[in-house]
């Protein structure tokens, strides 16, 4: 084989080495900070903010929403709530909306439970995640299509747990 034949296929091989890893590149989440007064969440750069007057919070990607409201206690005591605890105010979400005590979930410094719902003819599984932080509670939520979810589900909680508060 000539010289000039074996640089021909090096460089093709480079050419290709190089194609190869830019494409496995373009696929990889870059981490992103995403800041709503003391609450910050470290997601992708493939997320976006979104506008919707139910949520404080509401940032969405191609799979995956991610939502926040945050209740203060003196607004959940005003409704007429006794919470005195992130515990309190779990088992007061559970309560509201029939789910069962034992699907709660201690994790890091957070409690969250999973359940699924049909919207619009598609099934949904929501993450609810609940955290306190100075006087105020926040249910952060994840929500995917279902059939996402069991490869979603490592990724979305350590987005759960990237969550932080700060003043």
């Amino acid at each position: 084989m000539s010289k000039k034949s074996n640089a021909q296929k090096y460089i093709l091989f480079l050419l290709v080495s190089v194609f190869i890893m830019g494409t496995l590149s373009g696929c990889a989440d870059n981490p992103k900070n995403f800041t709503y007064q003391e609450l910050t969440i470290t997601l992708t750069d493939d997320f976006e903010w979104k506008k919707d007057e139910r949520f404080d919070v509401f940032l969405s990607s191609e799979n995956v929403g991610f939502t926040a409201v945050q209740q203060t206690s003196e607004m959940l005591e005003y409704a007429g709530y006794e919470i005195n605890s992130l515990n309190d105010y779990c088992q007061e979400i559970l309560s509201r909306n029939n789910i069962p005590k034992d699907k709660l979930i201690s994790r890091n410094n957070y409690y969250y439970f999973t359940n699924s719902q049909t919207v619009n003819g598609a099934k949904y599984t929501y993450v609810h995640c609940m955290f306190t932080f100075a006087d105020s509670y926040w249910v952060c939520e994840f929500a995917c299509k279902s059939k996402h979810y069991d490869r979603l589900e490592d990724k979305i909680l350590s987005w759960a747990d990237s969550i932080t508060f700060s003043q």
